[in-house]
């Protein structure tokens, strides 16, 4: 059984955190074993609820979240705050980790920016502009169009269960990479 981090350093429960936790409910309606450290409070009690879910303690920083994820099979990191705790993890833990892209603009140049891209397993994009912003930069990694739950939210249940499925098949394609040690990555 593939056990999922989640990673979302976003204070604000807007659309995005809507995504979120019906991603964490789907997957756990799935018996995926989660745990889950977030920034949020409310977030966080909102996600404790399930059963397969363990939520760590609140935490604003990437490095606490680094501190306090264990020993995973693969990390989602789900917002610009907390990419660099997903490149932590894979340099040091050698945990893959995928995220979520969401900006349709190109990523910035700067190296620790790029290194988070090329090092991770997969980018999981909510629309084509996003994954188009990252291809046409020359980013090699897997990148997936996911919709987010929260545009699924009318089509019901089936719609999200396939949603969660597709994340289950990025989530069993970054384990693989696993086996990578962290040192030659």
């Amino acid at each position: 059984m593939v056990r999922i981090g989640h990673i979302n350093l976003d204070r604000s429960i807007n659309g995005i955190g809507e995504h979120f936790i019906k991603l964490i409910e789907c997957l756990d309606r799935q018996g995926i074993h989660q745990h889950v450290i977030v920034a949020n409070a409310s977030l966080a009690r909102r996600v404790s609820i399930y059963e397969n879910v363990l939520v760590g303690p609140v935490t604003k920083t990437t490095v606490m979240s680094y501190c306090l994820m264990p020993d995973v099979d693969v990390v989602h990191v789900h917002d610009t705050k907390s990419y660099q705790a997903g490149l932590i993890l894979r340099l040091t833990r050698s945990i893959p980790y995928v995220l979520t892209h969401r900006a349709t603009a190109a990523p910035a140049r700067n190296p620790i920016a790029r290194s988070i891209i090329t090092r991770s397993a997969g980018v999981i994009c909510p629309t084509n502009d996003a994954a188009n912003a990252l291809i046409s930069a020359g980013f090699t990694v897997p990148v997936d169009v996911v919709s987010d739950m929260t545009f699924a939210a009318n089509a019901g249940d089936m719609n999200k269960n396939h949603i969660a499925a597709e994340h289950r098949r990025i989530y069993r394609r970054a384990v693989d990479t696993r086996r990578i040690p962290a040192l030659l990555l």
